[in-house]
């Protein structure tokens, strides 16, 4: 990836003083546009008082990845006018976000990485020695992911979200023998940046399901990760159904883009029966699913309204079993869902199937337009350009 960022001079540099170097870890923050979005410079002050609180332990480095709104003029200005605690680098033009990490990751010298995003908090910094230890013990390892929990905001589109993120996490339970995952979330993981270097290295720079891509380059280069529950990140979710569905389109685009590109390992996982395999095949099911269903109910429908009703009150009952079972087996995983839970549990099916329909449908169409099913290097360039 580093030749191709050259060959179109991005640029890396530091804006004022750099890393020593001393501190085993790191934090990277990166940042686009954000300049404009309410609250930018309450968030510049939670990571200097993050930085400030745990300067001891690890380097916090926000990195402006070729901001055009000012974004950068404002970092400069904070970090000229305050004690600062973090680091500022900048990469410019635009990296796609994954460029401005491997830049960053290849100018430092820190054993380990944490990558988060700039709407994120993160909780337990102080327990990461645990994690540390274990990596160092065992060289199978890339690193961990942490315990990502939505927060903020209040409606049914929030508490659709808490419920399926805390499904999402009872999943991670059938990966723990394997320390295998289908993604470590770019806003919640800790890599040791050797081999975040390695995954950089034959990372195609696609925006929408970087993280994704990483986790499947670094268990196809051998490695395994796990779970780490004892630090938090609290991430802030999409507060509108439009906003959310703008959002898992991106998601579920990025997840198409590295199935295009990762297809020959997602098949040989499919057929050993792996966890990833498993998971990977019952994902195809639903997206088969959800490109049926509108042919699946008009057929019902001139059937008779009996077997219509009789699909919709299965797939209910399929949903509901689902999310109950999960729950089940992993009831630590949702204790922060306190409010209305019955409730979210009861609207669940009706919000999973609109929100994964109206963002697969997109997701699909957008592969169509920008033909990613070419893999020639030349369609590469054209969708690593694109910014986020």
């Amino acid at each position: 990836m580093l030749s191709h960022l050259k060959s179109r001079s991005v640029k890396f540099s530091w804006v004022g003083r750099s890393p020593e170097g001393s501190k085993a870890t790191a934090l990277l923050v990166p940042q686009y546009n954000e300049g404009s979005q309410e609250g930018f410079r309450a968030r510049l002050n939670y990571f200097n008082e993050f930085a400030k609180q745990y300067s001891e332990v690890l380097d916090v480095i926000m990195i402006d990845d070729g901001s055009t709104d000012g974004s950068l003029q404002e970092l400069e200005a904070f970090v000229s006018s305050n004690p600062c605690f973090f680091f500022l680098a900048s990469v410019a033009p635009n990296a796609s976000k994954v460029g401005a990490l491997c830049m960053t990751t290849s100018s430092i010298t820190h054993e380990y990485i944490i990558l988060s995003d700039f709407d994120t908090d993160i909780f337990g910094i102080h327990l990461l020695n645990s994690s540390v230890e274990k990596l160092q013990n065992d060289t199978s390892l890339m690193g961990c992911y942490f315990r990502m929990l939505p927060y903020g905001g209040v409606g049914n589109v929030l508490l659709f979200q808490q419920l399926e993120y805390c499904l999402q996490r009872s999943i991670y339970k059938f990966h723990q023998k394997e320390k295998s995952i289908r993604v470590m979330p770019g806003a919640a993981s800790f890599y040791k940046r050797k081999v975040l270097n390695s995954i950089y290295s034959q990372h195609s720079g696609l925006r929408s399901g970087e993280d994704r891509e990483a986790t499947l380059i670094g268990l196809k280069l051998g490695y395994k990760t796990f779970y780490f529950d004892d630090i938090l990140a609290m991430t802030r979710p999409p507060q509108s159904f439009n906003a959310l569905i703008k959002q898992r389109i991106r998601w579920n685009l990025g997840y198409l883009e590295t199935f295009v590109k990762e297809r020959r390992y997602y098949f040989y996982e499919m057929g050993r029966l792996s966890k990833v395999g498993v998971i990977t095949f019952m994902d195809i099911l639903v997206v088969l699913f959800m490109v049926l269903c509108p042919f699946i109910v008009f057929g019902l429908a001139i059937s008779g309204l009996k077997f219509l009703l009789v699909f919709v009150a299965v797939l209910y009952i399929i949903y509901i079993s689902w999310v109950l079972n999960l729950l089940l087996l992993s009831p630590e995983e949702s204790k922060e869902i306190k409010r209305n839970r019955s409730q979210s549990i009861f609207l669940f099916p009706f919000f999973k199937i609109s929100v994964d329909y109206i963002s697969w449908m997109g997701a699909i169409i957008r592969c169509v337009k920008k033909n990613i099913y070419s893999t020639k290097g030349s369609d590469r360039k054209k969708f690593y350009t694109e910014p986020k």
